[in-house]
């Protein structure tokens, strides 16, 4: 994976902690309520999963968040 997608990667990984942790959920309560294995919660978030589109809105909706916000 080139180094820029990386990069990427981990700022949405990093953001999507953020967002889990300003909403007081452990990765354990966003698989609940997501259906995404708690392992690939953690992958993402250390920017070590590349993520798919549908994974992205099924978070924005357990967040109660637009999509967008992880973008911003």
């Amino acid at each position: 994976m080139e180094a820029r997608y990386k990069k990427e990667l981990k700022k949405f990984g990093e953001k999507l902690r953020r967002l889990r942790k300003q909403y007081n959920y452990s990765q354990l309560d966003l698989e609940i309520r997501s259906g995404i294995d708690r392992t690939d919660i953690s992958k993402i978030e250390n920017g070590l999963k590349n993520i798919e589109l549908r994974t992205i809105i099924k978070l924005a909706n357990r967040l109660n968040i637009k999509t967008e916000e992880f973008f911003k």
